[in-house]
C-alpha cells in the first residue's frame, strides 16, 4: 500500500467491528467511523467540494473534527486544521491564503467566522460539525473518489516564527511513508491502546497519534484535552502515552504522580516530543514509571525524524537515530558536511518522508531544500559515534556575543540545575559592545537568591556562556504545544524590560 488513503480505508474494511475510538466512554467501531466519514463527504460532494478543495477544521470538539477530517480526506478534498484559539485577523489570513471553500464551526468560532466571511471571498459555506453526529440521510449516497498516492490530503501552518505562517501541504504518499516508519520504530499494532490528549489541529495529535493509531488498527482513547490527575488516572487503560515536556512536569509536580504510576501496568511506550524535554528530569520520570522515556525528533514538514529505539540504548538528552527512509547529515555555516563526532551544526533531512510544498509559496519551498533535495530543519544538534542525535537549539536562536557562539540549551541546563530554578529561558538581546549578550528569564520554584545563581553559573559555565541579565517571571509564554516562544520574550525584553511578562 502505496498511499495514506490505501492504508486508511484498509483498517477500515478489515476491523469493522473493532473499536477504533474511546469518547466519553463511547465505543466507535472503524466500521462506524468509515460510515460517519462517508456521510461527511457526502455532504461535502452535495455542496459541491472538488477534489483539492481546502476545508478549514475550526471547533474544540474533537470527535466531530476527527469523524470531519477524515470526511474530507475520503472525499478528495484537502483537510486544514486549525486552533480553535486563532483570532479575527489570524483567520482572515489563513482563509484567505488557503482560498478554503468551506469551514467546519460551531458556537463562537462559527459566530467569528460569520463576522469576517465577506472579508474572505473564496469561503462558501459554514458547516455546523453536529452534522458528524447526525442520524438523519443529510443528502446523497457518498460517491467513490479515485486518489492517487501523489493527491494531497491535508495542510497544517507553521508556527510562524521566522515570519508569516506557511501552508504545510503533505500528500497520501508521504504521510503513508512516514507513518508505517513510525509504525515499525515503536512497533505499534493493533493490540495496542493509545491515550490521545494532544489538540488534533496540530501534527503531533494528529498525525504521529490519531492517524498512526488508525492505520495500525489499534484503539484510541481520545479525552478532550490533557488535565493532570484525569489523565493520570486514563493512562492505566492505555498501552501508549504520547505527550509533550509540559504534561510530564506536570505530573511531577502532583504529589499523586508516584501512586498512580503503579497502576500503568499495561503501559508499554511513553513518547515526548514538540519541545525539548529537560534532560535533568529524565532520570526522576524513568523512576516512577519503571521505563524509559521515549525522546523523538520530528517536524511539521516531516513527521518523526528521530526516535530512541525501544530496545536502548536510552542515552539522555539524546533524540535517537534517523528513522527508515531518513538521509540526516549536518551542515556548517557554510552548508558543508560536518563529518567529526560531537560537531554542532544545522541538520539537514532527505527522504521521501518529507512534505511536498509550502502552498502557494513556490520560492519558499526552492530556498527550504538544497540542490541534493536535503530539507534545511533549521535545528542545531550534533551527532555522537553512535549516530546518535543530540539537539541544542534552532538555528535561529543561536546566540553569538563577542564572536562565540551561545546555544541556549546549554545553558538553560546548567540554570534549571540550581535548586531554585524551576525552568529557564536563554535568549539574545542586540548589544552595542558584544553584538548580542546573553539574557535568563527564570521561573523560580521559590525565593531565588540571583547572587548565588550568578556564582553557580560562575563555576558551570565558560564566560561568554553566562548571562548578563536576569529576569525573574511567574511562567514562560508557549504555544499549544509547550514550545516556549522565545520570540514573545526578545520582543518584550529587547524594549528594555519595561513591561512585565
Amino acid at each position: 500500500m502505496q498511499s495514506f488513503i490505501e492504508l486508511l480505508e484498509y483498517g477500515f474494511e478489515k476491523n469493522k467491528n473493532k473499536v477504533a475510538i474511546v469518547y466519553h466512554d463511547k465505543n466507535i467501531t472503524f466500521g462506524q467511523l468509515k460510515e460517519k466519514a462517508e456521510k461527511v463527504g457526502a455532504f461535502l460532494q452535495q455542496k459541491g467540494l472538488k477534489k483539492g478543495d481546502r476545508v478549514v477544521l475550526y471547533t474544540p470538539e474533537k470527535l466531530p473534527f476527527l469523524i470531519a477530517h477524515l470526511g474530507i480526506i475520503l472525499s478528495g478534498g484537502i483537510s486544514l486544521p486549525l486552533n480553535f484559539n486563532f483570532t479575527r485577523d489570524e483567520m482572515i489570513y489563513f482563509l484567505n491564503d488557503s482560498g478554503a471553500r468551506f469551514v467546519f464551526a460551531s458556537n463562537s468560532q462559527a459566530k467569528l467566522i460569520k463576522e469576517i466571511k465577506e472579508m474572505c471571498p473564496a469561503l462558501k459555506e459554514i458547516i455546523d460539525p453536529d452534522i458528524t453526529e447526525t442520524k438523519t440521510n443529510i443528502g446523497k449516497k457518498f460517491k467513490e473518489v479515485i486518489i492517487n498516492k501523489e493527491d494531497y490530503c491535508f495542510m497544517l501552518y507553521s508556527s510562524g516564527t521566522t515570519g508569516q505562517p506557511k501552508g504545510v501541504v503533505h500528500a497520501h504518499e508521504n504521510v503513508a511513508k512516514s507513518l508505517l516508519s513510525l509504525q515499525k520504530c515503536w512497533k505499534f499494532n493493533s493490540e495496542d491502546v493509545l491515550l490521545n490528549v494532544l489538540p488534533l489541529f496540530h501534527i503531533h495529535g494528529l498525525s504521529f497519534a490519531a492517524h498512526l493509531s488508525l492505520i495500525s488498527t489499534s484503539t484510541m482513547i481520545l479525552e478532550d484535552h490533557f488535565h493532570p490527575l484525569k489523565t493520570m488516572e486514563k493512562i492505566k487503560n492505555a498501552t501508549v502515552f504520547m505527550a509533550v515536556p509540559t504534561f510530564y512536569y506536570a505530573f511531577l509536580r502532583r504529589p499523586e504522580f508516584k501512586r498512580k504510576a503503579k497502576n500503568w501496568s499495561k503501559m508499554r511506550l511513553f513518547t515526548c516530543g514538540s519541545a525539548p524535554i529537560r534532560p535533568e528530569v529524565l532520570p526522576e520520570i524513568k523512576t516512577i514509571i519503571d521505563k524509559n522515556l521515549i525522546n523523538r525528533y520530528g517536524m511539521t514538514e516531516s513527521h518523526v525524524i528521530t526516535s530512541l529505539s525501544l530496545d536502548g540504548p536510552f542515552k539522555q538528552g539524546a533524540v535517537g537515530l534517523p528513522l527508515d527512509n531518513i538521509e540526516m547529515k549536518l551542515v556548517d555555516g557554510n552548508d558543508k558536511s560536518i563529518l567529526k563526532n560531537n560537531t554542532v551544526g544545522e541538520v539537514k533531512i532527505k527522504s521521501e518522508n518529507l512534505f511536498s510544498h509550502y502552498w502557494r509559496k513556490p520560492e519558499a519551498t526552492k530556498m527550504a531544500f538544497d540542490k541534493e533535495g536535503f530539507f534545511y530543519t533549521g535545528d542545531l544538534g550534533y551527532v555522537d559515534r553512535d549516530g546518535f542525535l543530540t539537539l541544542v537549539g534552532r538555528k535561529k536562536d543561536l546566540i553569538i556575543t563577542n564572536g562565540y557562539n551561545v546555544y541556549p540549551p546549554i545553558v538553560e541546563r546548567v540554570l534549571n540545575e540550581f535548586p531554585s530554578v524551576r525552568e529557564s529561558a536563554v535568549i539574545g538581546i542586540p548589544d552595542e559592545k558584544r553584538g548580542e549578550k546573553v539574557v535568563a528569564v527564570v521561573v523560580p520554584d521559590d525565593k531565588i537568591n540571583i547572587q548565588e545563581l550568578k556564582k553557580h553559573c560562575q563555576q558551570k559555565l565558560v564566560d561568554y556562556q553566562r548571562p548578563l541579565h536576569f529576569e525573574i517571571v511567574e511562567e514562560l509564554p508557549r504555544n499549544t504545544m509547550g514550545k516556549i516562544l522565545k520570540r514573545t520574550l526578545k520582543e518584550k525584553l529587547t524594549k528594555g524590560f519595561k513591561k512585565p511578562l
